[in-house]
């Protein structure tokens, strides 16, 4: 035994890679399948966990005339109740026009739904309120900010129209996105407020919040929870009437005492008004004698004022004449002055101008003289320079010339040593060449000596086994000599027995008693005899087939051992002929080294050689160039003097003009001066005479002032008694109106109270005992939804896993049958040598239990915490507040399930390929089995296509149906792992375009307009004008859009009625087809048109009847199409439809519009003015529907992601291992293969083609086996309201065919490897 622990340690050694891949399939199938069955149960343990994390409560009271301190008290009374609090919370509107969203306002709560805090803290004092971190975010909001909030007209409970943004986070009544319905804006809630209860104006509860007792010891989603929730909802209920009779007769109690209360403010309000009418009366006649008195007065002053007025004019009349005479003078002493002063001017400017002239003049005669001596130097330098030139050029000619002969010198140098490098470099590649050779030869010997050691090593321990063989031979030889010897005396006591019974039958002596004796004893020792003859023949016989194999195996390993001594000795040889090569070699080298430094030597004389003509050749350019830079430089020289001398003649007739214009100019300057002197004389005389005129007018001007001033005084107050006399007019007439306006205000109010006090009074009369409404966490946004996920992912577990976990069992079968099968030469050697049955099996029981265990254990641990972890997180893009909260603990009976099942197929397989393999004989099983039969397959009755297969195609169709087992698996596997691919592209698929499809193919319009139901007809009618008559929209239609309900069993469905006012328009926003043929249907007066997602809830089809519930009363109509919806549940209906199944006719409250394609970039600027008309409540965008859809889609993008890298894993795993085994099994073929002549690449495809064809075998079936399974699992997790695709795109056939294709690749590549690795001398091994 301790031999056989042993080898089992050894076998696990030897076969490493088959082990792990056994280990490997197990982990992965029971990794997938616990990891997927726990993800479901670990959802609700983190919302679980959540949940009783932030106390969310377990039941909400909400009652239909509020709640009472005293209802709180009675609910904690119940038994069961762990707390309860009582809580106010209302609906309003916060921001403008586009912006506009609804707010849910709730009073903070102290022992329930704990809220979590992202950013800032909570509110401590009234205006202060705590935001939806969401809403927050989407709407720009920061802790600082100040939010404005309207509540509807029928409610105003907040104290506070403005709060301080104190704080964003989370509550735990909303789990995800949604935060529920309402009936103010959209109907929909955008985001929730928390504030402190001072900011509720009022005492009576709007709902109250209860917990359970014992709840939290209790998991969400499971039975035990929500009895228990039921069972106290029914206690609650219970209280309910009592409580609600109680709270009636306190509100007619409150009502009664209001009402008195407004009589008597009524009555004291009818005396009070008229007393303060008869006030008003004697006022407005005391105003009245006034108003008439202040009349008479103004018109005397008035009279006064205008003869004061008439004095005045004369005496400005007279003065401005005065003055305008005294203004003339002025302006003409001005413009004399400023002609004087002009001419000043001219006479100065014209005295710089002469001097400048003159200065000018002298520098031009100055600067001449100087030119013309400059112009004489370089005439001179010049001609010098041309002279200088012509020496250089003739220098230049000479060097050029012995230039050219270096050069061609310097030519010939370099082709004699490009030669000689050639010459070098065809040596140097010969050396190379042989020592490549060399180096392979080299390595190829020690690649050959490493394998004959090996063989070597291997002959020996065979040779020592078949020792020990033959020893135990000889001992089963002696032990059958031993047998003989028994045999001869058993026949030689029969042949005395039988001498005694011939004597006693001759002998009448004897008695008939003894001759029987003797017969008995005779025929016993013959069966003894015979019994122990053939034992010894059986014993001979097995004995004499263990020598003959000994006999055997011992001359093929002596002849093995001989050719692996011939070898080493071949390799002697070559070793002495690969010495001597390298000498040779070394030699050459050496040869080649000192031909490339002479070449070196050479190369650089040529080199110096050619740096010196390179010198002098550039320092002959240079030469050259400064040649030509002097020849031009003179030449520009030249024509500068020539021009030079130009410049100064024409400066010198320049010079003569000037002088001349300067005498006349020096004439004109002295007559202009005279005449300025005389100007001055005459201006200051009249300057005298103007300064006495304009002071007498200065004190005539002043008395004038005087005048006016007093008058303007007088005016004003006449002005000021003007207008108190209108205001005294407007008052009176104000007061008049306001009397009557008073009068009849205070009539109308009265009558307005006294009918006020006669509907309280009737409707107190007509007042209704209050409801209460017990609900739990169902009614939460989003809760059920989380649930119904968690049961969606348990669905997928159920199929998904299972799938993939049989195609890793059946692998993991396949490979422990392979590996007994193989080693049955092994099991019968072992079952010769004497050991037990259940001793061999025991080994390849106990290497099926420790990798399928072992795997087991690795799928358990990495399993059931990596993906429900991964999924749990996806599903926190949606779920956020849970996300925190992830829980997720070792689900035991999963793991136990899976790894019982890989343990009872691997096991159990093992146990049936030892228990067959047992049944033979030693000497069976040391035989090889014989091989598989090969027949005909049915290509090779097609002869065109056969005979134009070549032998290896031909070979392997053949070894592909010999071995029809292989096929069957492999194909399997293949394409279980194809179809398990396929079915996670298809689910990506079937939920990623269908908000797209549905906002884009079925429901073409942009938007729908909500119109508010308070605005008139009027404003309805401008507001569908002003959408018609929009040029960036491009058609709209009045739409009712409302919602119903239809039974289905013991629940409804909620469906969206959708009533068209005209048809024309409804064919532009909205298609109806045939989802699977595509054929295209109208909305017509046969039926109604209803989703098909709807139709399959309720098992519809065309022409049945639908059940509508609507107010509370059913009605049917016909289905007349069923057309392809995704999202949410629709029914369509023409207006006559309507009006006669619901006998009314169509409320249009709703408008659908579409922006022309072109204006799509300002969706945004035209629903801001849309929104500006009053009767437009609010737009619904399609484009925003599709966001949110594709955004809660997405959660299922990991778990899609998981199922596609596990599949593909397996698919890796399961190509490996049956390669490998295959490989494994033929291993004696293939090296036969390479015996007779295959190269190691033939050899690959000779294998690997089979691949190849069974990869994609396993592509085609798996592409069928996806589609069937891809059905199944979207109809298992699709919910009620969303339908999902059912097409799988064509890439994802292409998608899953590559990622198999790839991993065939990945393993056939390392199979090749592997192949490459088979010795030869296998195939020299005997068969037997």
């Amino acid at each position: 035994m301790k031999a056989l622990r042993k080898e089992f340690w050894m076998e696990i050694r030897r076969s490493k890679s088959r082990f792990i891949s056994i280990l490997l399939i197990v982990a992965l199938g029971v990794a997938f399948f616990s990891g997927i069955q726990a993800s479901s149960p670990d959802m609700r343990y983190s919302g679980d966990a959540y949940y009783d994390e932030s106390s969310l409560m377990d039941i909400k009271v909400v009652g239909t005339m509020g709640l009472t301190a005293e209802d709180v008290t009675s609910i904690e009374e119940i038994d069961g109740i762990e707390s309860a609090e009582g809580a106010w919370s209302t609906d309003v509107m916060c921001g403008e026009g586009q912006k506009q969203k609804v707010l849910h306002i709730e009073s903070l709560n102290e022992t329930v739904n704990k809220l979590d805090i992202q950013e800032g803290r909570f509110p401590e004092k009234e205006g202060e309120i705590f935001l939806d971190g969401t809403f927050a975010s989407a709407n720009e909001y920061q802790v600082g900010d100040t939010v404005a909030l309207r509540e509807g007209e029928d409610s105003s409970l907040l104290v506070n129209t403005e709060y301080t943004v104190v704080g964003t986070g989370r509550s735990p009544l909303y789990i995800s996105f949604n935060r529920g319905n309402t009936t103010l804006g959209t109907g929909e809630v955008n985001g929730f407020g928390y504030v402190l209860p001072e900011n509720f104006d009022q005492e009576i509860y709007t709902q109250i919040y209860v917990i359970v007792h014992e709840a939290k010891d209790l998991t969400s989603y499971t039975d035990g929870y929500e009895n228990l929730i039921a069972k106290i909802k029914d206690r609650v209920e219970n209280i309910a009437d009592d409580r609600c009779a109680i709270r009636l007769a306190a509100v007619k109690a409150d009502a009664q005492e209001e009402i008195d209360d407004a009589q008597k403010k009524l009555d004291d309000g009818k005396k009070e008004a008229d007393e303060k009418l008869a006030d008003a009366r004697e006022q407005l006649e005391q105003g009245e004698k006034e108003l008439a008195d202040g009349k008479k007065e103004y018109e005397e002053g008035k009279k006064q004022l205008e003869d004061a007025k008439k004095e005045i004019a004369d005496g400005k009349s007279q003065l401005a004449d005065a003055k305008s005479q005294l203004t003339d003078g002025k302006n003409q002493l001005a413009d004399a002055r400023n002609q004087l002063t002009s001419s000043k001017s001219q006479l100065d400017s014209a005295r710089n101008q002469l001097d400048a002239g003159w200065n000018q003049v002298n520098a031009a005669k100055a600067e001449l003289l100087e030119g013309q001596d400059k112009l004489t130097k370089a005439k001179a330098e010049v001609e010098s320079g041309f002279a200088e030139a012509e020496a250089n050029q003739k220098t230049l000619e000479e060097n050029a010339a012995k230039l050219e002969e270096a050069k061609k010198q310097i030519a010939d140098g370099e082709a004699q040593l490009a030669q000689a490098k050639q010459t070098l470099n065809e040596k140097q590649t010969q050396l190379d060449q042989s020592k490549a050779e060399l180096t392979a030869g080299q390595e190829q010997l020690d690649g050959t000596k490493a394998q004959l050691n090996e063989q070597k090593q291997q002959l020996e321990a065979g040779l020592l086994q078949v020792s020990e063989g033959e020893t135990k031979l000889q001992e089963g030889l002696t032990a059958l000599e031993g047998a003989k010897g028994q045999l001869a005396q058993l026949q030689s006591q029969l042949s005395a027995a039988q001498e005694q019974y011939n004597a006693a039958l001759e002998n009448e002596a004897i008695s008939q008693e003894e001759r029987d004796s003797l017969a008995a004893q005779v025929s016993e020792l013959e069966s003894q005899a015979a019994a122990a003859q053939s034992q010894i023949d059986e014993n001979t016989a097995s004995l004499e087939a263990n020598r003959q194999q000994l006999i055997a195996s011992r001359s093929e390993l002596e002849s093995g051992l001989a050719a692996v001594e011939e070898g080493f000795s071949q390799i002697s040889q070559k070793e002495t002929e690969l010495n001597e090569g390298l000498s040779q070699l070394a030699e050459g080298q050496a040869q080649l080294a000192a031909g490339w430094e002479e070449l070196k030597q050479q190369e650089s004389t040529l080199a110096a050689s050619k740096a010196e003509t390179e010198a002098g050749e550039k320092e002959l350019l240079d030469g050259q160039a400064q040649l030509e830079a002097a020849k031009a430089q003179l030449n520009s020289a030249q024509q500068e003097i020539d021009e030079n001398t130009k410049t100064i003649a024409e400066g010198q007739a320049k010079l003569d003009a000037s002088v001349s214009e300067l005498s006349a100019n020096e004439q004109q300057y002295a007559s202009g001066l005279a005449q300025y002197k005389s100007g001055q004389q005459q201006i200051a005389e009249n300057e005298a005479k103007l300064v006495s005129g304009e002071k007498e007018i200065t004190e005539n001007e002043k008395k004038l002032t005087d005048g006016e001033n007093e008058i303007a005084e007088n005016e004003k107050k006449l002005q000021d008694a003007a207008e108190d006399l209108k205001k005294g007019e407007k008052e009176l007439k104000d007061g008049r109106k306001e009397y009557e306006t008073s009068k009849k205000d205070a009539e109308d109010e009265i009558a307005e109270n006294e009918q006020k006090l006669a509907d309280a009074r009737k409707e107190l009369d007509e007042l209704e005992e209050p409801e209460w409404m017990v609900t739990d966490r169902e009614d939460l946004p989003e809760y059920s939804d989380y649930g119904d996920n968690a049961d969606r992912l348990k669905s997928i577990g159920q199929v998904f896993p299972v799938i993939f976990f049989l195609v890793a069992a059946l692998i993991s079968l396949t490979t422990m049958t392979r590996m007994v099968e193989e080693q049955r030469t092994q099991i019968g050697t072992l079952k010769a040598l004497g050991y037990r049955k259940l001793a061999i099996a025991a080994k390849y029981i106990c290497y099926a239990l420790l990798a399928t265990v072992g795997g087991s254990i690795m799928g358990m641990l990495l399993g059931e915490k990596i993906i429900p972890y991964v999924i749990i997180t996806a599903y926190g893009i949606m779920y956020h507040n849970v996300s925190n909260t992830i829980s997720i603990d070792y689900q035991l009976s999963f793991a136990l399930i899976a790894s019982g099942a890989s343990i009872v197929c691997t096991v159990g397989a093992t146990l049936f390929a030892c228990g067959k393999e047992l049944q033979e004989t030693p000497a069976s099983l040391m035989r090889p089995p014989a091989p598989k039969e090969g027949k005909r397959v049915l290509l090779e009755r097609i002869t065109f296509i056969w005979k134009h297969l070549s032998f290896s195609w031909k070979s392997t169709i053949r070894n592909l149906f010999r071995y029809k087992k292989r096929l069957i698996m492999t194909v399997f596997g293949i394409a279980g792992s194809m179809g398990l691919m396929l079915v996670g592209f298809g689910i990506q698929d079937s939920i990623s375009d269908i908000a797209a499809i549905q906002y884009r193919d079925l429901q073409h319009y942009t938007g729908m307009i909500i119109e508010d139901e308070d605005s008139t007809e009027k404003e309805k009618e401008e507001l569908l004008d002003f959408v018609k008559n929009n040029n960036e929209i491009a058609h709209c239609n009045r739409v009712q859009m409302t919602k119903i309900s239809a039974p289905k069993g013991n629940s409804n469905i909620s469906i969206y009625l959708f009533v068209p006012e005209s048809l024309d328009e409804f064919a532009k926003d909205v298609t109806l087809q045939n989802r699977i043929t595509g054929e295209k249907y109208e909305l017509t007066d046969d039926g109604a048109a209803i989703s098909e997602k709807t139709a399959n809830l309720l098992n519809l089809k065309v022409g049945d009847m639908i059940t509508l519930e609507k107010a509370g009363k059913k009605y049917t109509v016909k289905v007349a199409v069923v057309t392809e919806n995704y999202m949410s549940h629709y029914l369509y209906m023409t207006p006559l439809v309507y009006e006669q199944t619901f006998k009314e006719n169509p409320d249009y409250e709703n408008i659908v519009f579409t922006v022309k394609a072109e204006n799509k970039d300002s969706l945004e600027k035209v629903g801001t003015e849309i929104l500006t008309c009053p009767a437009a409540l609010s737009i619904s965008y399609t484009s925003s529907l599709s966001a949110q859809v594709d955004r809660m889609l997405s959660t299922l993008d990991v778990v899609i992601l998981v199922l596609i890298v596990s599949a593909g894993m397996l698919a890796f795993v399961v190509l490996y291992n049956l390669n490998n085994i295959n490989i494994t099994e033929r291993q004696r073929e293939l090296a036969t293969l390479k015996v007779l002549g295959f190269y190691d690449g033939e050899v690959s495809q000779y294998v690997l083609r089979e691949n190849v064809i069974l990869t994609a075998l396993g592509i085609v079936f798996g592409a069928i086996f996806g589609i069937l399974l891809h059905r199944y699992v979207i109809t298992t997790v699709e919910v009620d309201a969303v339908m999902f695709g059912r097409n799988i795109k064509p890439m994802s056939f292409v998608y899953g065919g590559i990622l198999t294709s790839v991993f065939s690749a990945v393993v056939n590549a390392v199979m090749h490897f592997k192949l490459k690795t088979i010795n030869m001398v296998e195939s020299l091994k005997s068969v037997e």
